[in-house]
């Protein structure tokens, strides 16, 4: 069987909590996991949101009901059906939402948290050249993907990156393996599984951008 590919115009939904202005000085990008809306992932962070503090989720390109042809409509960001396409696809668009917010928020640091399937996704998108308006990387709930070049890249290397990890999360080992690149990363294990609880997404939050401000000073 052959197949042909076209490139096509989508309309991405990317829910929003805060206002991005000269005025801003923290902007989050945040990525929701495997079988989640980013409209529900935004609230989990809905509370540390302030006059100065924007918080943007992006949703996954692919969208489907949560219980077969019933329930919520939820979003992946690829699967491994035309795997190479949907990455570049997703990494396309993760760009354009970038600098969005760049235009948007020019005075702002850029903080970028991808959770589970969408810590890969974020990975991913940190290694591109395209990413260099990030000023870091948070990765939740997941390890580095294993397609990811484990070599020097340059840029990633001098950014901070973070890993929180559940200490009972089922889907992590023990030792999370990383890349040449992110050998400087923090990592911080809390108590619990694979979730976002508030008082760590707000602790995290605080460290990130501490960090962004002492660099910058």
């Amino acid at each position: 069987m052959k197949q042909i590919t076209f490139n096509v115009q989508r309309t991405a939904f990317v829910p929003l909590l805060g206002i991005l202005s000269e005025e801003t000085e923290f902007v989050w990008i945040l990525l929701h996991g495997y079988r989640q809306s980013a409209r529900d992932f935004l609230t989990l962070f809905s509370s540390e949101v302030t006059p100065y503090r924007c918080m943007i989720a992006p949703e996954g390109l692919s969208k489907f009901y949560s219980k077969g042809g019933d329930g919520p409509v939820v979003a992946s960001w690829m699967t491994k059906e035309n795997r190479a396409a949907e990455i570049e696809d997703y990494l396309a668009y993760l760009t354009t939402v970038l600098n969005y917010v760049a235009d948007k928020a020019p005075k702002a640091g850029i903080f970028l948290l991808g959770f589970s399937q969408g810590a890969a996704t974020a990975a991913r998108f940190f290694c591109q050249a395209e990413s260099n308006l990030v000023n870091s990387l948070v990765i939740w709930g997941a390890v580095f993907p294993p397609d990811i070049e484990f070599g020097l890249k340059i840029g990633a290397e001098a950014r901070p990156i973070f890993i929180m990890k559940g200490s009972s999360d089922p889907f992590l080992p023990e030792n999370i393996k990383l890349p040449d690149f992110a050998h400087h990363a923090i990592q911080i294990v809390f108590d619990g599984g694979h979730e976002l609880p508030p008082h760590e997404i707000r602790k995290l939050i605080q460290r990130v951008e501490n960090c962004y401000v002492d660099q910058a000073n």
